[in-house]
């Protein structure tokens, strides 16, 4: 169980809880996070949605997250050949390419608007859903070709 001071009580169950073994930026020494998100009807994720990376090691730690797609972003890079064994990628189709939100106005008790947040392009959170690792990308320069489609 985790207490988070988000959410609240959260079981440590293996579903949806992911490995980073050398942590993210600014939360080294958070390596095992929990995905939390909105269901929809079925029990599956509602498409669409802020998706919430809660770390299982630091209570007050927590991403908000989202499909690069959502903004209208396509995101294609070369992983390093370490880059890939710390994931323990295979294949390309198990790789799950998430950016971390911030918002304008950071008010807690307000719900935000869409036109208010903004996402880190240059640092996507990579996850292999099929091992459940995860590392963080930095781009550093001229490495990624981000594409924007305006909606």
């Amino acid at each position: 169980m985790i207490n988070s001071s988000r959410f609240g009580e959260l079981n440590g169950d293996s579903s949806a809880t992911f490995t980073f073994p050398r942590g993210i930026p600014g939360f080294e020494t958070s390596t095992q996070w929990k995905m939390l998100y909105e269901q929809d009807d079925a029990g599956g994720i509602k498409a669409g949605v802020v998706f919430f990376m809660q770390s299982l090691n630091e209570p007050d730690a927590c991403l908000p997250v989202a499909d690069p797609g959502m903004f209208g972003f396509n995101c294609e890079f070369v992983l390093s050949d370490s880059e890939i064994a710390e994931l323990k990628l295979e294949d390309p189709q198990d790789l799950a390419v998430l950016v971390v939100l911030s918002s304008k106005e950071p008010d807690a008790a307000k719900p935000v608007a869409m036109q208010n947040l903004f996402a880190n392009i240059a640092a996507p959170i990579l996850i292999n859903v099929k091992t459940q690792l995860g590392m963080q990308k930095i781009f550093a320069g001229p490495e990624a070709k981000i594409t924007h489609t305006p909606s």
